[in-house]
């Protein structure tokens, strides 16, 4: 019974034994399950990365050859820039002795002012490349600047601005000289449409704007109040408007390339009895006689025997033989004939109010303290013919009301 007993304890121990190798076998085979997942999954994290280390390299490669191009389109680009020079030659005129110089002068004058916009700039904007193109644009009427540089004795012949204006633009391929037209905006036009483009163009650096005398770009101007993109250049005095606009923009002046005054048109107009009502108020009190007086000497020439006997008249040709003075049997300057050309375009001009002595002189001595008439727009030759006309009606309303028994006949 013993040996019984002993059997089954035996037994149960031994069922127990087999029981926990059941468990450590069955955790075993747990745990290597595990751990074969853990392979598994350490492989595909291994590709994972495997993957991934490919994708940044070829990234990489990628950047590198889009820092290279744009390191390329950024030196292209700096290659496209360019620094940009309007001028109104109509207004800022080159000095006399450049003009004078024919093509040698032309060639000084394109090289002096492109030394002197590009020091400007370097001043002004130091980082913008010491290396940047600079486009200088000149627009002039050249037919009606030869004439002036003619009647103000600065050339002898009006042929002579040809020359000037080939040197200018031979001396450096950006430089031209342009002829706008004879119309008395042409160059306005034209400067306008180019600084528009230009300021609106990425690879303009700077615009340098030489046109100190023309009130009418104060309206080009004005939108862009306080960029330092913008410089203005005083040749004459800067108009009463832009003048305004001189704190906003930087300014500068180039004595050496322009005249720091306008050329004056000579004019032979009326007697030598001005009276007040021929300028308008706060305009200058110059008449047409000193200006005539101040003309070059004059040479007599007979006069057509078909004039009326009374008047005997002498004509008095200057070296220039469109001006003409006409002189009565008394030695008594009268005026040569007027041609308008509508009275009811004479009517339009008294409304609007035009100040004769800068449409008809050329310059006004009132401008600097605010000439209460128009300077703006220019008027063509055609209608400075007729606000002559309007002064002369003036003169004779003027006599004939102070004393009509004076008048000279012609007159």
């Amino acid at each position: 019974m013993a040996d019984l007993i002993q059997l089954k304890r035996r037994y149960e121990t031994a069922k127990v034994t087999e029981d926990s190798k059941d468990k450590i076998i069955e955790v075993c085979s747990d745990f290597l399950c595990y751990v074969e997942r853990l392979q598994t999954d350490l492989q595909q994290e291994k590709n994972k990365c495997q993957d991934q280390t490919k994708l940044v390299e070829m990234y990489r490669e990628d950047v590198k050859n889009k820092e290279s191009e744009l390191r390329e389109k950024s030196d292209n680009e700096a290659k496209m820039r360019f620094a940009a020079v309007l001028v109104d030659g109509d207004h800022m005129n080159f000095l006399n002795e450049l003009v004078r110089d024919g093509r040698t002068g032309g060639r000084s004058a394109a090289k002096a002012l492109m030394e002197a916009v590009r020091n400007h700039v370097q001043k002004v904007a130091p980082d913008v490349d010491a290396n940047i193109q600079y486009k200088i644009r000149v627009f002039a009427n050249v037919t009606g600047l030869a004439k002036t540089y003619l009647n103000t004795r600065v050339m002898s012949s009006e042929y002579a601005l040809g020359s000037f204006i080939q040197g200018f633009n031979m001396e450096n391929p950006l430089c031209d000289f342009v002829d706008a037209g004879n119309g008395k905006e042409c160059s306005d036009v034209k400067i306008r449409a180019l600084f528009e483009q230009y300021f609106v163009d990425v690879h303009c650096q700077h615009i340098v704007f030489c046109g100190s005398a023309d009130n009418g770009y104060a309206r080009v101007l004005g939108p862009h109040r306080g960029s330092k993109r913008i410089s203005m250049v005083e040749g004459p005095p800067f108009g009463r408007e832009l003048r305004e606009l001189v704190p906003d923009f930087e300014t500068t002046s180039f004595p050496g390339v322009f005249r720091s005054s306008q050329l004056s048109r000579r004019v032979s107009f009326g007697g030598a009895i001005t009276p007040p009502a021929i300028t308008p108020p706060r305009t200058p009190t110059e008449n047409y006689a000193s200006v005539a007086r101040a003309a070059p000497a004059v040479s007599e020439v007979p006069v057509d025997n078909s004039t009326p006997a009374n008047l005997h008249m002498r004509a008095t040709r200057a070296s220039n033989p469109r001006l003409v003075v006409c002189r009565n049997a008394n030695g008594e300057r009268v005026d040569s004939p007027l041609h308008y050309s509508t009275k009811g375009k004479l009517e339009v001009l008294k409304q609007q109010k035009f100040c004769n002595q800068f449409h008809i002189l050329g310059t006004c001595s009132y401008e600097e303290r605010g000439c209460t008439h128009k300077h703006e727009p220019r008027l063509d030759e055609q209608d400075v013919v007729n606000l002559m006309v309007i002064g002369v009606q003036r003169i004779v309303h003027f006599r004939l009301a102070s004393s009509p028994t004076v008048l000279t006949p012609g007159l």
